[in-house]
């Protein structure tokens, strides 16, 4: 056995004594005969102070050696009943090391370990988690959702499901509900609070999942995530930093079927028939702001790591990016077009390089030409004049118009992944704003409501040309 694995070990155990908050004389027993089967000195205990619950279960499961695991998930077991009663946390990782390190599971799983500053709800939440939008199971889950619901109260978990969060929300008063935005985030703007509104409005598990807890939170582990529950069970310091604990199950559209089994296994490892249950729900005019409840509003509130939209006003010569309740500052007409034209160009870009051959320049003439012809038709668009709009070939006009919109953008520290909206170069030195074109919206001359870039009048004139 290596080393890393001793500390993986002792990693486990030391989650495990630590689960109920209590430390008896049973499992310092226990932990000693711990120790002495797999060789646990100083050095090991010390380097497992380092190491995530995750990390270590997964350097197990990865371990290849032969009955390991079921000797480990066996002296886990024999640990959290050392005196003589299982609690419901030290249940949370037993649950979790079983369906990781058990040889026969009637579902499929992973433990993942997040830093507690990125994402944290209560202990023993169930949260549906889905990269995309699975019909089969979100079907199943609205057919089956009372059950599942009461199943998982019925042994102290609170299933959370966003779609049913979001209808409470919709269901309320828009006015009292901006009240409470206003309320818990003082400082936004009218603006910045509609905005809010509109997009909570909007919220799917799919966008939640993709754009907060991937994007915005920073949990790469989601990423591309199949239909799963994301269950908290438990907290752990790595080193000096609080981490939450997590086991992902997936799940289809036999998940009410996969809740009964889970808590079945679950149950079963309680030494009492008397559980704690949460019969807190939201109700009419009332809103949780704890857990899960305030974590959705904060993350939304919290202009941090934002995957914003673009709405170009060319009427009101204003670029401006709503989700983070910002605009482009210190612009001229001449930036602002710029940046318009460069996300009408898409990732083609613009190269404004002059090739050496006279054929290869003729051609690169008659497309300056044009992007002059599109950058003028925009410029009018933003209140000036075709024939006065700065002409892009000159490198000398050019360039303080390029340093003025980076300056300008890289000030939005808001954005999650701000490059991407700010003026790129690529190898072949053509400029770019690598956005996608969804994310982009044009004002439109008489209506209230912007439209996407590619059915803009805007966009219709750059095309024409």
């Amino acid at each position: 056995m290596l080393k890393g694995h001793k500390v993986a070990i002792a990693r486990i155990f030391a989650d495990l004594i630590k689960a109920d908050r209590i430390v008896d004389t049973g499992e310092m027993e226990c932990w000693r005969n711990i120790c002495n089967k797999y060789a646990i000195d100083k050095d090991v205990r010390i380097e497992a102070r380092e190491v995530s619950f995750a990390d270590a279960l997964n350097v197990i499961c990865n371990s290849g050696i032969r009955g390991l695991k079921e000797d480990l998930l066996g002296d886990c077991r024999s640990m959290t009943v050392s005196d003589g009663f299982c609690t419901h946390s030290e249940a949370l990782l037993m649950i979790a090391l079983s369906t990781m390190l058990e040889s026969e599971q009637p579902f499929r799983g992973e433990v993942i370990s997040i830093p507690i500053g990125s994402f944290n709800i209560d202990i023993a939440t169930a949260l549906y988690i889905e990269n995309e939008y699975d019909p089969e199971t979100n079907e199943a889950i609205k057919a089956h959702y009372r059950s599942i619901f009461k199943e998982f109260q019925l042994v102290g978990f609170h299933f959370v499901y966003i779609p049913k969060i979001i209808d409470h929300y919709r269901n309320t008063d828009s006015v009292l509900f901006k009240d409470i935005l206003s309320f818990l985030a003082p400082s936004m703007s009218e603006t910045g609070l509609d905005n809010t509104y509109k997009s909570l409005m909007k919220m799917t598990t799919g966008v939640f999942c993709k754009d907060l807890l991937c994007n915005k939170c920073g949990i790469t582990e989601l990423r591309n995530t199949m239909p799963s529950l994301l269950i908290k069970i438990g907290n752990s310091f790595v080193g000096e930093a609080q981490y939450a604990n997590y086991l992902k199950i997936d799940v289809d559209e036999d998940i009410a079927t996969t809740v009964q089994t889970f808590v079945d296994c679950f149950s079963e490892m309680l030494n009492s028939d008397v559980f704690v249950v949460n019969t807190s729900e939201e109700r009419d005019n009332q809103f949780h702001f704890h857990g899960f409840y305030k974590q959705l509003l904060d993350i939304f509130l919290v202009r941090r790591n934002i995957r914003s939209s673009i709405l170009l006003n060319p009427y009101k010569e204003e670029i401006i990016f709503p989700n983070i309740d910002s605009k482009a500052m210190g612009l001229h007409r001449r930036e602002r077009a710029l940046y318009a034209l460069l996300l009408c160009q898409g990732s083609d870009g613009i190269n404004f390089s002059a090739p050496k051959s006279a054929d290869a320049l003729e051609r690169y003439n008659r497309r300056m030409k044009r992007i002059q012809q599109r950058y003028s038709a925009i410029y009018e668009m933003f209140g000036g004049e075709k024939k006065t709009a700065p002409d892009l070939s000159i490198p000398e006009i050019r360039r303080p118009i390029f340093s003025c919109l980076k300056r300008s953008l890289k000030n939005l520290q808001a954005l999650y992944n701000p490059e991407d909206y700010n003026i790129t170069k690529s190898g072949d030195g053509a400029f770019s704003v690598n956005v996608e074109p969804e994310l982009v919206y044009v004002c439109q001359l008489n209506s209230d409501e912007p439209v996407p870039l590619h059915e803009s009048e805007m966009y219709r004139k750059w095309s024409k040309i």
